[in-house]
């Protein structure tokens, strides 16, 4: 039977496996039985001469086979050195790739963040004796924030990322005051009720500049830019909900914004400004600790008392300087 026939003809694998497998019996069966017919016409010494053919022949057949193997053999291990090089030489500059990225991200990062602290500190700039406050206050800011981070309540809500985000944005809270006139945001006097209006509007102008800019990364995940909107638009709120723009009370006020407050409010009372001195750190603390449930946060107060030290250094060094 050809092989056509195994094919037009409808046979199961099994069946064709079958049939494949006695003709290859009986195809060795017929040479066996030319190779040892052929031996019985033979001499005794023909047939070793035969044999001797044969053996000769199955060594020359073995020799090319060995050789054409270990040649096969040596062409792939060839290849695959060349292939683990390659290999080696990708490696090395998929790695020097992903170090160039990593520094390049890290300049502009930088670069960024240097772009949004010279915008804050341009607004600041209207007030000269303003100069130092936001680099002061965002220290404050970043110390509150990471003492929270150790503490069982907040671990899980405050990671690196946050207190970071929180030094970086910090610095944005009173950027819209860029759009309050110099006859109401140097007055040397208290403000009258309808000049503090116009102030308070601060807050208004920050929400809508730091959204779109927010807007125009087109990314999913949040910046520091959403936080410095949070804490932007919400500052000024007090912890009795007494405060604005929309009058928050307690956790209703992002922890961020609360955080700021504070920070913000004793370097205010420990700075001099056109219209007042500065006030001693004990000075400041007095009012803090009275403020506590009022306008702060009271954890963040007993934050505060728990840095007290730290903050006041950090503060005497920076004036000093």
């Amino acid at each position: 039977m050809s092989g056509s026939d195994l094919i037009k003809n409808d046979y199961n694998p099994e069946e064709i496996e079958y049939m494949l497998r006695e003709n290859v019996n009986a195809l060795k069966g017929s040479i066996d039985q030319i190779y040892y017919g052929l031996l019985n016409y033979l001499t005794e010494s023909e047939q070793r001469n035969f044999l001797s053919y044969l053996k000769d022949q199955v060594n020359s057949l073995q020799d090319t086979l060995h050789k054409s193997v270990v040649e096969k053999a040596a062409h792939i291990n060839d290849l695959n050195l060349q292939l683990s090089k390659s290999y080696k030489e990708l490696e090395l500059l998929k790695q020097s790739l992903e170090q160039r990225v990593k520094k390049k991200t890290r300049e502009i990062k930088k670069v960024q963040q240097v772009t949004i602290f010279a915008l804050a500190r341009l607004a600041e700039s209207r007030d000269q004796e303003t100069g130092d406050h936001l680099g002061r206050m965002r220290m404050y800011s970043y110390m509150i924030a990471k003492e929270l981070a150790t503490m069982k309540e907040y671990k899980e809500y405050i990671d690196q990322k946050y207190i970071n985000n929180i030094y970086y944005s910090s610095p944005l809270h009173d950027i819209g005051k860029v759009g309050i006139s110099d006859t109401i945001l140097l007055k040397p006097g208290k403000l009258s009720v309808e000049e503090f209006e116009v102030m308070k509007g601060h807050t208004l102008i920050e929400d809508r500049t730091l959204g779109d800019a927010e807007k125009q990364l087109r990314k999913k995940s949040k910046s520091f830019l959403s936080m410095g909107k949070k804490i932007a638009y919400c500052h000024h709120e007090k912890w009795d909900g007494s405060g604005y723009p929309f009058g928050l009370k307690g956790n209703d006020i992002p922890l961020s914004a609360r955080i700021v407050a504070l920070a913000d409010v004793y370097d205010a009372l420990t700075s001099k400004r056109v219209y007042k001195n500065a006030m001693t750190h004990d000075m400041a603390k007095s009012i803090i600790i009275e403020g506590s449930g009022k306008h702060f946060d009271p954890v963040l107060v007993e934050v505060f008392l728990k840095l007290e030290d730290k903050i006041k250094d950090y503060c005497m060094r920076k004036f000093a300087d």
